[in-house]
């Protein structure tokens, strides 16, 4: 064969590849935040609409509001969405976590339970042919049972074991080489001391090394799921308190997160977490060379404690057999739109809108570079309007020490190579703003401070 006609071959072959990869989608969704007593007086733990008119709150508020986590109606209208726009191919739904509103957190379990039933019927009516793959959050009933029996319709027996014993699964597909592996990162926050939170999160460790072990002899791909992943959160405002309340890894869990993460980064083709309340993406590198991509959804909710976003739901394009990540549209509700029904639209296609040849941790890399040039603000200007999903923000307000913490909040997910990264800002911004140092430091020591 002479070069030319087997170039022509392989090419062919790729061709062909390329020509039968099955494409798939599946649609994330995070934070719903439900609150039950939306609008209700009750033992005042509803969100109450008295400010201004009572009118303009009512009708405002009855879907959503910044003030208000999500109503039951809100949630209609997301499900209803997503019902319309799902594609025949539709395989799956990551739902991580935070499914309750905080105000719930002094409510007995059964209240609580039921408040979850009642989101997982709609589910269930919405994506009946297909498996919905839940994460617990910080704000959700631990695992039980009664979870177990809600639940079963979507999980197989194996996962369920684990579940109701620790929140963690992993789904083993028999048609791809995708497999699923979703985390409780509950055990790995802070308030993971109470009853027996750290002899299952030392669990969870083993397991977890283990299935990615199973999943490099067998040539598989993982995909890793939580309510919360490595990093620290990114802030628009220094001074504003977090935006997502508890439920951050602990040091020591996020430094062997990332550790995990490196040293299986041939496995895992993408991470998808929630739980900031905001949307942006995670890099983790390895001898300096970006190998890992998390992909954080925005919520549900409108409401955030210090920050605030427009409710969003997001669709992703992948190669179901290897898991690739091909592309994802992010759908976002306007809030400040006071037309009596909800409006979804498309906010953006991310290959597009950040003119991404591919979803890959060197692309994302290289889209991290672009952000903090702080003197060619159209890509940061992007960023920080599709990071709380298109809510009017003054971007002015984010000066170069702004920049470069979002940057370093980017591309150092360990929490001592970000203090390193914001306190040596001259590797980003060298002499273009070098009296800025002890601004970004200042504004880092404060993030820090209101984690």
């Amino acid at each position: 064969m002479t070069p030319s006609s087997l170039a022509l071959y392989i090419t062919s072959l790729l061709w062909l590849d390329l020509t039968y990869a099955k494409i798939g989608y599946f649609w994330h969704i995070t934070d719903l935040h439900y609150d039950p007593f939306h609008n209700s007086q009750e033992l005042h733990r509803g969100c109450k609409h008295n400010r201004g008119n009572s009118e303009h709150s009512h009708r405002n508020g009855r879907h959503r509001d910044h003030s208000c986590d999500s109503s039951w109606p809100l949630i209609q209208s997301a499900a209803a969405f997503m019902a319309e726009r799902h594609p025949d191919t539709l395989e799956f739904v990551l739902w991580t976590g935070d499914i309750l509103s905080s105000s719930m957190e002094h409510l007995n379990e059964e209240i609580k339970l039921e408040a979850v039933r009642n989101v997982t019927d709609i589910l269930s009516r919405t994506f009946s042919s297909q498996f919905v793959f839940p994460a617990l959050g910080h704000n959700d009933p631990p695992p039980s049972r009664k979870l177990v029996d809600m639940w079963m319709q979507w999980l197989p027996t194996e996962a369920l074991q684990t579940f109701e014993t620790g929140g963690y699964y992993t789904i083993e597909q028999s048609h791809s080489r995708l497999r699923i592996v979703v985390l409780n990162s509950v055990l790995w926050a802070g308030g993971a001391t109470k009853t027996d939170g750290p002899h299952r999160g030392r669990a969870q460790w083993e397991w977890l090394e283990h299935v990615l072990n199973k999943a490099r002899r067998k040539n598989e791909m993982v995909y890793l799921v939580a309510h919360a992943g490595p990093g620290v959160e990114e802030r628009h405002n220094a001074g504003s308190s977090s935006a997502s309340g508890g439920g951050e890894l602990t040091p020591t869990a996020n430094a062997r997160l990332v550790h995990v993460i490196r040293a299986f980064s041939d496995v895992i083709a993408g991470q998808f977490y929630g739980h900031r309340h905001a949307d942006t993406f995670r890099l983790i590198y390895s001898e300096g060379r970006p190998v890992s991509w998390a992909l954080l959804a925005p919520s549900l909710t409108p409401r955030g404690a210090g920050s605030i976003s427009n409710p969003g739901v997001r669709l992703y394009k992948f190669e179901s057999n290897t898991g690739k990540v091909l592309d994802y549209t992010q759908y976002y509700l306007d809030v400040t739109n006071t037309r009596g029904e909800a409006h979804w639209a498309v906010e953006y296609n991310v290959t597009q809108y950040y003119g991404l040849r591919e979803v890959s941790a060197v692309s994302l890399d290289t889209l991290a570079e672009k952000i903090r040039n702080y003197h060619d603000r159209g890509l940061l200007t992007k960023y920080l309007t599709a990071l709380r999903v298109r809510h009017a923000t003054d971007i002015s307000d984010c000066d170069s020490a702004c920049v470069h913490v979002h940057f370093c909040a980017i591309t150092r997910a360990d929490f001592l190579e970000f203090r390193t990264c914001v306190r040596n800002p001259a590797s980003a911004l060298a002499s273009r703003a070098p009296h800025n140092s002890a601004a970004i430091l200042l504004y880092a020591i404060l993030i820090l401070i209101s984690s």
